[in-house]
């Protein structure tokens, strides 16, 4: 038997046995996978779960017809039923051990063949398997938590093309009790599905069977002669000590230098509209706002919902007619609003939300043909269609012109619906990202950050096709904490923004040991995605639980006192310093993530800059009764002499540690009081 290796860090294995016309994995970084006799499982023949208008597809019908290797790379063609071909390659990064699979199903017959079901698969053997998945909704996004499967399956997907609504497209799997495990990330391309379940054998103990793809509950889509079908890639990695929280550097590596090429070095720092009074737009108020993102240093002032539709004050059915407000708002005169901005020395930017269509936008009276479906109160255009295409292509450009916009802010607030062509959205989502991308082409200049609800189409496709993207929609610190934490599982931390969102309610509560007249002004934040309720706040907590990503500031910035403003402007100033360093950075959770309703204990992260191995550490004290704590900090040089300096809200001379001292003992931090932190 021939075997096929491709070698990550440390020697772990990716490795395929070739013998005559099968090929089966044998190892996936590192973990043993099953192969079962073909005679008794013919159904785990193959690569993947493959169901057709000619059948299903298994075991003698999947017949190897090339295997290759350089150590590096490995590529294999199946051949299927005599009509159809199957096409894998599969690569590992040398440096840090994740594998990329990529598929691609071709028809070589003369006739078409309808695909019903078309998903990656991987098998391994009877074990007390754990399962880790996230459970992921509006303002409760990347919650994850372990479960055995003692039997059955667990079965993750999303909604109506939402691609991290319901969950998100990412499992990782141990043996109970053991150190390794490995985590799998699907990179969706329209409606996807994970199942991982148990599986026996005749008289044999149950398999763990994994299959991950396209959807298949609606998939009914023709593969005419000649035509191919590209499967949504699949990065895996290994899991160190069975943690996923201990694999997010590697993958924050591999994504850093994925992006490397196309990524912007550093997003500018910006004020969005929405938190003050969300779509009432005043434009004396808004120029307040102005004055006081300007003085906060502040380079980006983004107008948000409620500027458009000039038929109705209501910005949510007004969506998809990105014609100006006549009767509030602007007034039909925002181009000389974005050129007070300019001259305040601020770049202008807008919000819009281009795949929803309501019922009374004239351009579904014009063109009823090129929306789906056709009598709903929200309808999506269909981007199949190159007329279609091109005329939403148009209105965004039109605005990024007309506005000479330098942030434009596109949301994305309802559910798609049922693919009728079959494809689960595939083709729907192929035409939206090439859109993006030849927009983001033909406008360097603006940068173009994505939102979905907040975070209910964070992920690693969507992802590569903006600039940066919005973390959820709810800014509560705490909340904002928990949600960040469960998303580094899955995205690096220089492409997540947070919003520092504050208000003061003036002096309203007496500081303790001070009288109400003394005491300095309450701030608050909202308690979730809305001003009611608010929650009081320490203002270097919630800004320094914004910092390590791309920070963006929101609220009533003109209504806090010159203390609170002089103490966020030296937020800003950090910020404006690393956030190039911040944008290239890798994340250490000294933590695990724990559920958004945990607001106990500590949390504290590493950003880590390979290049320079510079490192930023976040610390913050929850509702917690211990004053100190240790952390012990991740991939230094034990031998190197590092000094750890105290940022803004911490306090404290420099000191010098060895890296053996930092990765042994910890960095010892003290915070004398509840919801605080510390920055290193």
């Amino acid at each position: 038997m021939n075997v096929l290796c491709l070698l990550g860090p440390g020697g772990e294995a990716t490795a395929f046995g070739v013998e005559e016309q099968c090929v089966a994995l044998d190892r996936l970084c590192g973990i043993a996978c099953a192969r079962p006799a073909a005679d008794t499982a013919p159904i785990f023949t193959g690569p993947a779960e493959l169901s057709t208008s000619i059948g299903r597809c298994e075991g003698d019908d999947w017949r190897m017809a090339k295997a290759t290797s350089d150590g590096n790379q490995a590529r294999i063609v199946w051949q299927i039923g005599g009509v159809l071909e199957w096409e894998s390659t599969w690569s590992v990064c040398p440096h840090t051990g994740v594998v990329r699979r990529q598929d691609v199903l071709h028809n070589r017959g003369d006739a078409a063949v309808t695909l019903l079901g078309c998903q990656a698969r991987f098998v391994f053997p009877p074990a007390p398997w754990e399962i880790y998945a996230q459970q992921s909704q509006w303002c409760g996004e990347n919650q994850g938590a372990w479960q055995p499967l003692h039997a059955g399956a667990v079965r993750l997907g999303c909604v109506g093309g939402r691609t991290t609504q319901d969950g998100t497209p990412y499992v990782a799997l141990r043996e109970a009790h053991s150190e390794t495990g490995l985590a799998f990330h699907l990179l969706p391309r329209g409606n996807w599905s994970i199942d991982v379940r148990t599986r026996s054998v005749v008289n044999s103990p149950a398999l763990l069977v994994v299959t991950l793809g396209t959807s298949e509950e609606d998939l009914r889509l023709e593969l005419p002669p000649g035509g191919s079908f590209e499967m949504p890639e699949i990065l895996i990695q290994s899991l160190p000590q069975g943690q996923p929280h201990l694999a997010a550097p590697a993958l924050h590596a591999f994504l850093q230098n994925r992006l490397a090429g196309s990524a912007r070095r550093e997003l500018p720092l910006v004020y969005n509209t929405w938190f003050d009074q969300f779509e009432v737009l005043e434009v004396p108020r808004l120029r307040r706002q102005l004055q006081a993102a300007k003085r906060l240093g502040c380079e980006v002032f983004v107008v948000d919902a409620g500027w458009y539709g000039p038929d109705a004050d209501d910005w949510w059915s007004q969506a998809g007619d990105w014609r100006e407000r006549q009767s509030a708002a602007f007034g039909g005169n925002m181009r000389a609003f974005a050129d007070e901005v300019r001259a305040a020395g601020l770049g202008f930017g807008l919000w819009m939300e281009p795949e929803r269509f309501g019922a009374g936008v004239p351009i579904r009276q014009e063109h009823p043909e090129w929306f789906f479906p056709r009598h709903a109160t929200f309808a999506r255009i269909d981007l199949t269609r190159p007329d279609a295409c091109d005329y939403l292509q148009s209105e965004i450009r039109r605005l990024v012109n007309t506005y000479d916009l330098a942030w434009m802010k596109i949301d994305f607030n309802f559910e798609l619906g049922r693919d009728e062509s079959g494809a689960e959205l595939a083709g729907y989502y192929g035409a939206w990202y090439r859109l993006l991308d030849e927009i983001r082409v033909l406008h360097p200049g603006t940068v173009f950050e994505g939102c979905a609800s907040g975070g209910m189409r964070l992920d690693l496709n969507t992802l590569t096709h903006f600039d940066a993207h919005f973390l959820t929609d709810t800014v509560h610190p705490i909340d904002v904490l928990r949600i960040w934490q469960g998303a580094l599982l899955r995205i690096p931390p220089g492409r997540i923004i947070k919003w520092c969102v504050l208000r003061s309610v003036g002096r309203t509560m007496p500081t303790y040991t001070k009288s109400l007249a003394n005491s300095p002004a309450t701030v608050a934040a909202p308690g979730g995605a809305l001003w009611e309720p608010a929650e009081t706040v320490d203002l270097d907590f919630a800004a320094a639980v914004a910092l390590p990503g791309m920070l963006g500031l929101g609220g009533d910035l003109a209504g806090l006192p010159d203390e609170a403003l002089e103490r966020l402007a030296g937020y800003v100033a950090f910020f404006k310093q690393w956030r190039t360093m911040i944008r290239a950075s890798t994340a250490h959770l000294l933590t695990p993530p724990c559920a958004k309703q945990d607001r106990r204990g500590w949390a504290a992260v590493q950003l880590e800059h390979r290049e320079t191995d510079r490192h930023l550490v976040f610390v913050y004290r929850l509702d917690d009764g211990n004053a100190t704590k240790a952390f012990r900090l991740r991939n230094l040089d034990a031998g190197a002499t590092y000094v750890a300096t105290a940022q803004i809200a911490a306090d404290g001379p420099a000191r010098e540690y060895s890296g053996g001292t930092l990765m042994g003992e910890g960095l010892h931090i003290e915070l004398s009081q509840r919801h605080r932190a510390a920055i290193y």
